[in-house]
């Protein structure tokens, strides 16, 4: 469970209004994000809508991680005298809270003597230490928010870039990430406008840092191999056959990238009766000759199970998502808190899921099970920005120069935005494994860069 509590607090800073969901309870069993909102640092802070500024909440928290036995509970210094409660009040109005609707079969000597943090900090690293985290990775990630916040003041694009420029060293793979995920939370709670400036900062890191020039090089060169992989694909023709394919493979039989690409592009052409047939191929070679394509086969029975294995474990994480949200006392509420996690594969499940209840004729699944959707439909289109959404609408469109003629008609007036978003976006669709749609974005980009906005 999670006990959040619905206020409106003014900005420290501006004093503009600011809506606010306030956690005191996390039990991590139930409530996986707010463990990850209190060890990223981000849990009960909102981010000014106005002028940027964090505010932060300081209150009391209790946290409980069954599996672990572990109970810790926080109470800020001073709060007792404030409320005219002492410390043991305030925790044993949390205990209740948290054990109220639990069995009773459930209560363990633990639960009778909570663990105390006299700091938030000591909270996190009691629960890191129970994780088997070393805490030097968590100043690491504080030390990532603090200078994506820094990168957010900047005055201008020319200070943005002198700042860059001056902490070149700390970007990686590790920073992107979190200044995506620090995005997506941003969008997902309505602020749109400080995560299209997130969006900007990015960009500039992706086209001014070392790591970012860097990781855009070997982007364009994946994109490059990969529509190159497809071009030959493409070429094969439509009445291809299994002895066509393995002619392929073994064009790239020195080229394990070409193969990975290959695979990734055309796992359900490899099936069992392909093996088969190159099995079949392999015993018709000379002896001198068999060993080299034994070794092709294995490789590429090798790369086909590990496609699948991501693909299964993805789909088993796909689902629990949706058990967590449809198992979750407020649906809607578990969306928002999740939506950073949604995409096609969580809507293609979700799909599958009111044919199902449809099928069975559970009108009552099937009608929660809608409202999910309708509600995942409704945040994603509510945090897409004008740019993105063109940008999902032409790699949505299946005729290559139909959708090259739009987006020459309709660029201009994106302007240098849409430009600014095609790094980001190739992130995210690698990450998601849609080497397809990678591809043709690199299509819209040589596109952009040739009408120079």
């Amino acid at each position: 469970m999670n006990n959040n509590s619905q206020m409106t607090i003014r900005c420290a800073n501006c004093g503009n209004p600011i809506p606010a969901n306030v956690r005191t309870i996390i039990d991590v069993q139930r409530d996986p994000e707010g463990k990850a909102l209190l060890i990223g640092d981000q849990l009960n802070k909102m981010q000014c809508p106005n002028c940027g500024a964090i505010n932060a909440m300081d209150v009391p928290i209790l946290y409980h991680d069954a599996a672990k036995e572990l109970l810790i509970a926080y109470v800020p210094m001073g709060l007792a005298a404030q409320q005219s409660k002492n410390d043991e009040r305030v925790i044993g109005d949390m205990m209740n809270a948290l054990t109220g609707s639990m069995p009773k079969d459930q209560f363990k000597a633990y639960m009778f003597s909570p663990k105390r943090a006299l700091t938030l900090q000591g909270m996190v690293e009691q629960i890191l230490q129970a994780d088997g985290i070393d805490p030097e990775v968590l100043a690491q990630q504080r030390a990532r928010v603090e200078l994506i916040q820094q990168f957010l003041e900047a005055q201008d694009e020319t200070a943005l870039i002198a700042l860059i420029k001056e902490h070149d060293d700390k970007i990686d793979i590790n920073f992107v990430q979190t200044l995506d995920l620090m995005a997506q939370r941003l969008a997902a709670q309505g602020a749109e406008d400080i995560a299209e400036a997130l969006a900007v900062v990015e960009a500039n890191i992706l086209d001014h840092s070392k790591f970012g020039q860097e990781l855009s090089a070997r982007q364009a060169k994946q994109a490059e191999l990969i529509n190159s992989v497809a071009n030959d694909v493409k070429a094969l023709g439509e009445e291809a056959t299994r002895s066509d394919l393995a002619d392929l493979v073994t064009r790239y039989a020195q080229d394990d990238d070409r193969l990975q690409a290959l695979v990734g592009l055309a796992r359900p052409a490899f099936d069992y009766q392909f093996f088969q047939e190159l099995s079949e191929r392999i015993g018709k070679l000379p002896a001198s000759e068999r060993a080299s394509v034994e070794s092709l086969r294995d490789r590429m029975l090798k790369l086909t199970q590990e496609v699948d294995q991501e693909a299964q474990a993805s789909l088993q994480r796909t689902v629990q998502l949706l058990q967590q949200i449809m198992s979750s006392p407020d649906p809607l509420a578990a969306i928002e808190a999740n939506v950073h996690l949604v995409d096609d594969e969580f809507m293609q499940v979700l799909a599958l899921n009111i044919q199902e209840a449809q099928k069975q004729g559970n009108a009552q699944a099937s009608a929660q099970l809608r409202q999910v959707y309708d509600k995942v439909i409704e945040l994603m289109q509510a945090q897409m920005s004008p740019e993105l959404r063109f940008l999902n609408e032409l790699l949505n469109i299946e005729d290559d120069q139909v959708m090259l003629n739009r987006l020459r008609q309709e660029a201009p007036k994106y302007g240098e935005s849409l430009v600014q978003i095609i790094g980001p976006a190739q992130q995210m669709l690698s990450a998601q494994g849609q080497q397809d749609l990678i591809a043709r974005l690199q299509q819209i980009e040589t596109a952009l860069r040739e009408m120079s906005l």
